[in-house]
């Protein structure tokens, strides 16, 4: 069964890009690093090599995105899942005030026509805070 989440999104992300646009990148970020980890994982049993190419993992705050994609690439999609990470450390959480940072970069850096998704993941202490 293939993992939901984070991977998932991913993959989905890293396959609809190229497809749609002839080429593209996925640039995914997670302030730890097991997520990054796992992630590479599992990308390098799902994905070809020519695939893996266009992806970049970085140990880095959400807020932070403005960093890493590079200022005249095309943003179709901007996707956040919001929380805590599944089979983790419940006590590392997103907090709004990073988050309220990381939504404002991305309607900087989403192209006119481009998509910002936001899923939260509320069933953990401060998931209520999270949809604030």
């Amino acid at each position: 069964m293939p993992p939901v989440g984070t991977e998932m999104i991913r993959l989905l992300c890293l396959r609809w890009c190229p497809m749609k646009l002839g080429e593209g990148r996925v640039y995914g970020m997670d302030i730890q690093d097991s997520a990054i980890d796992s992630t590479s994982s599992f990308l390098k049993m799902a994905v070809d090599s020519r695939e893996m190419e266009l992806v970049k993992l970085f140990t880095k705050c959400h807020s932070r995105m403005e960093e890493i994609v590079p200022k005249d690439s095309p943003v179709r999609l901007v996707a956040f899942n919001l929380g805590y990470l599944p089979g983790g450390d419940k006590t590392i959480i997103t907090v709004p005030e990073t988050t309220e940072l990381a939504l404002q970069a991305a309607s900087r850096i989403v192209s006119s026509g481009g998509l910002i998704s936001v899923l939260v993941y509320i069933g953990h202490l401060g998931g209520s805070v999270a949809c604030t």
